[in-house]
């Protein structure tokens, strides 16, 4: 499996755990072998946060 990166946040976590608490996933391009993904979950205040992320060919994530 190829390692998944993402961009630099405050709150910054692994993939798989911003997938368990994500309230909404946006695909915000898929090009090449890379898709651009946007995470957006709410936090403990209720606020909500996203993080963005991306997956290169050959990632495997699990919802």
């Amino acid at each position: 499996m190829e390692k998944l990166s993402q961009q630099t946040t405050n709150q910054e976590k692994p993939i798989q755990d911003r997938l368990r608490q994500a309230s909404q996933i946006t695909v915000e391009s898929a090009l090449r072998n890379k898709v651009n993904l946007n995470v957006s979950w709410y936090d403990v205040h209720g606020e909500q946060q996203s993080q963005k992320y991306t997956i290169t060919a050959g990632s495997v994530i699990e919802f």
